[in-house]
Order: structure tokens, then sequence, then C-alpha cells
């Protein structure tokens, strides 16, 4: 059974801190045509020591065989990705800052039934002047720039690198999951869509899911 976000600890700071990553990379007009509540969403982040959690469900979570087998294999660069597959499959997600930079921290946990929770993290931060950068462990890393379409903010991938500091060494793209596609969407009264889908040049659709959450823990 999938667990609650744990309650904020004592004496931790719950201050908003502003973020203009997202106004940045969108520019003023892309920015001002976000719905305000998805806007409200992205122009803060956790400050130190502070958590933003939302809970929903997934009501569709599939992969492809091939999905399964890079799933499999990326669990030694720290299960960027879920290679299993479900529908209705209560979800926390978890936001919160990296401890070794200004990252943030973007956490999955799948309580997908019978099985132990899986948990899918990743580290996104800026890249200017590119957009973000989707940091895997062991310097597995996504390009990603954003645009918005219909009141929603979409996250498109534009390819994959191993990011070693100084250097990027592009992967190439038919040993990675393929061109990535995230929304996020509101619903409202507190509600948000996430899509996410990757497909492979080859291979077709590798990953899709898509669910409803609301915020329970951090609301701006």
């Amino acid at each position: 059974m999938l667990e609650p976000p744990a309650p904020p600890a004592e004496g931790r700071d719950n201050t908003l801190a502003t973020d203009p990553t997202f106004r940045r990379l969108l520019g003023e007009a892309g920015w001002h045509r976000l719905n305000p509540n998805v806007r409200a969403r992205f122009a803060v982040k956790p400050a130190a020591g502070q958590i933003f959690a939302f809970a929903g469900v997934m009501a569709v979570v599939r992969r492809s065989w091939f999905g399964w087998l890079l799933g499999h294999i990326c669990r030694l660069i720290g299960t960027p990705v879920a290679p299993q597959r479900g529908r209705d499959v209560p979800t926390v997600v978890r936001i919160y800052r990296s401890g070794c930079d200004d990252g943030i921290v973007w956490e999955r946990r799948y309580g997908f039934s019978g099985r132990a929770p899986v948990v899918v993290s990743s580290t996104k931060r800026a890249d200017p002047p590119h957009g973000l950068l989707e940091c895997a462990s062991r310097g597995f890393a996504m390009r990603l720039r954003l645009f918005e379409r219909a009141g929603a903010i979409h996250f498109a991938s534009t390819g994959y690198c191993l990011d070693l500091g100084r250097w990027r060494l592009p992967i190439p793209q038919l040993l990675t999951p393929g061109e990535a596609h995230v929304v996020h969407s509101d619903e409202g009264d507190g509600w948000f869509r996430f899509t996410m889908s990757f497909r492979h040049r080859l291979f077709g659709e590798t990953y899709f899911q898509d669910g409803l959450f609301h915020q329970t823990e951090g609301t701006p």
C-alpha cells in the first residue's frame, strides 16, 4: 500500500522561494498565456529542507518491450523510468532541492498492485541558453525545451548526453527511450493532469503515463 507523504519535520522552513527559471525559458508572452494555476505552480520552488508533495492516481502506466528492457538496464543509473505497467496506480510525487547543487529533484513513488513501491527520480536544473537539463545518476542527462500550448506547459526533449561537468558527450538517439514529451495542464479545483510519453525512432512508443494530481504539502 502506498504511504502518504510524511508531514513537514519540526522546525522546517516553509517559506516559499520564487523561481524565475520557467518564466525566463518560456518568455513573457508564453508565461502569461499559461493557465493562472499552472503559472502559480511553476513560479515557486522548494526552499532548502522543504518538500512539495502531490498525491494522485496514474490512470495509465504502460511501456513496450523495449521500454521494459531499458527500464531494467536503467536501474544501474538510479531508475529514471519505471519498467512496470498498470492502471489506476496510486502515485505520490515529491519535489525538493538537490543536496549537491541548486537543482530540483522530482521523485515519483508508484504503488503498483502486488509489488513493492517503485521510486523513480531525476534532477532538473537550468541549462542556459538551451532550457533544462534533466539528470539521472552517473551523469546521464536529457535536454528539455519548454513551450506553452492551450494554457499548459510542455517539456520536449532535444537530445541526451553524458554530463561530465565541463564536458557534454552526446548519446546516440537509438540508445535512448526516444523523444520525450511531458505536459502539465490544469483541471480546476486544485487538480492538474500529468501526461508523459516517449517515442523511439525505430520502436515507436516506449513509455506512456497519464494521471491526475493535487498538492498535499507546500501549497503556494
